[in-house]
């Protein structure tokens, strides 16, 4: 089904904006959030405390609903990063498998655990861009704790079976790095143990916000390790002895106050999501990517294709010009109004939904100029 155009009239971004895998514009909601709580944060409405605590619950509230989980296995975060390392660092012992493709937020939070002491990282490589079931099922052991991906990878725009893999994870912990999917991707907790996502790519939320979220069995074997006041009980009360234990939710996780403007922004860009199905928001940035990799290929481009189906896309698409170096083919679409990245000797280009249908074929006259 198509998507509303009262949905896509709330995003303004300029035509030839294709970089959501690298810092996605925020939509007019999320924007107007910011400015609003901005605008709360001069006094005017009274006593702060309880309107900035209400906004981050309602963000917590509808995270939950976005990937379909009780509001008690939420919180948020401000950063993927954040996240990551609150669960590197409540792991204890055991090995840590990793592909090393990722891109380093994820890899980071996993090397430094190791550092410490608490676990022993393990990588392995990814051929041809396809993280799959197998690579992962000869990676694990039985002293393996936790098996942490990213669902769409960040240079190749593959997009893994996360059901698959967590099959092959065994008794592991799969933590998932979804920074590069939610919001533009469906997702879901089934099978997956800790989802991480920042909100200044697909969820359009700008930055200083996002989202974790951890299964009950994550909950039992994560200890508090990195929790702060906001993650215990009663943080209020600085007469009983520290520490206080931690929280039983997910807001364990919470190290300390929020960004509440960055909050406000997320809040809106989930509220604005909630309001349409996420097929069809996947089936526009699918259709979008996929453009982008036709219109690649017309102009002679090399595109960097894992996938084999279409379950496997996202709204990524990376590819090498032939005709000139990747940094000039980069110069001429940027001095013609499009916004992409370019790193390594290729462009990557990422729509979103809101993607004008026109654009993909106008960036691809230009690289065939």
């Amino acid at each position: 089904m198509a998507l509303a155009q009262s949905f896509l009239d709330q995003f303004d971004e300029p035509f030839g904006y294709m970089d959501f895998a690298s810092i996605g514009t925020m939509s007019i909601p999320a924007r107007a959030g910011l400015q609003e709580m901005a605008d709360t944060m001069s006094g005017s409405r009274g006593k702060l405390v309880p309107i900035v605590m209400d906004r981050v619950e309602t963000a917590r509230r509808r995270g939950a609903r976005l990937v379909g989980v009780p509001s008690r296995q939420v919180t948020l975060v401000p950063s993927t990063s954040a996240g990551l390392f609150a669960v590197a660092f409540g792991l204890a012992g055991g090995s840590v498998v990793v592909p090393e493709t990722e891109f380093p937020a994820n890899l980071y939070p996993w090397i430094r655990a190791a550092e410490a002491g608490r676990i022993d990282l393990r990588t392995f490589p990814v051929p041809e861009g396809r993280l799959t079931a197998d690579l992962v099922a000869r990676a694990v052991d039985a002293g393996t704790t936790a098996v942490s991906l990213s669902s769409v990878d960040y240079r190749t725009g593959y997009r893994c079976d996360l059901m698959a893999i967590r099959e092959a994870a065994g008794e592991a912990l799969l933590v998932v790095d979804a920074v590069q999917g939610l919001g533009a991707l469906r997702f879901n907790m089934e099978g997956v143990d800790v989802m991480v996502a920042g909100g200044h790519k697909w969820l359009r939320a700008g930055g200083g916000a996002g989202l974790i979220a951890v299964s009950e069995r994550a909950l039992e074997r994560l200890r508090p390790a990195m929790t702060g006041w906001l993650g215990v009980v009663d943080p209020f009360d600085t007469a009983a002895p520290f520490p206080h234990p931690p929280l039983d939710g997910a807001d364990r996780f919470v190290m300390g106050s929020a960004g509440f403007t960055a909050v406000a922004a997320l809040a809106e860009s989930l509220r604005l999501l909630l309001t349409v199905a996420m097929e069809d928001v996947e089936a526009a940035v699918i259709a979008r990517s996929a453009a982008v990799e036709e219109e690649a290929r017309k102009a002679g481009a090399q595109v960097l294709s894992p996938w084999l189906r279409d379950d496997e896309r996202s709204g990524i698409v990376s590819f090498t010009p032939i005709r000139e170096p990747s940094e000039d083919a980069f110069a001429r679409l940027v001095e013609a109004g499009f916004a992409l990245t370019e790193r390594n000797g290729m462009l990557r280009v990422a729509p979103h939904a809101s993607t004008h249908p026109d654009a993909p074929a106008a960036m691809g006259k230009i690289l065939a100029r």
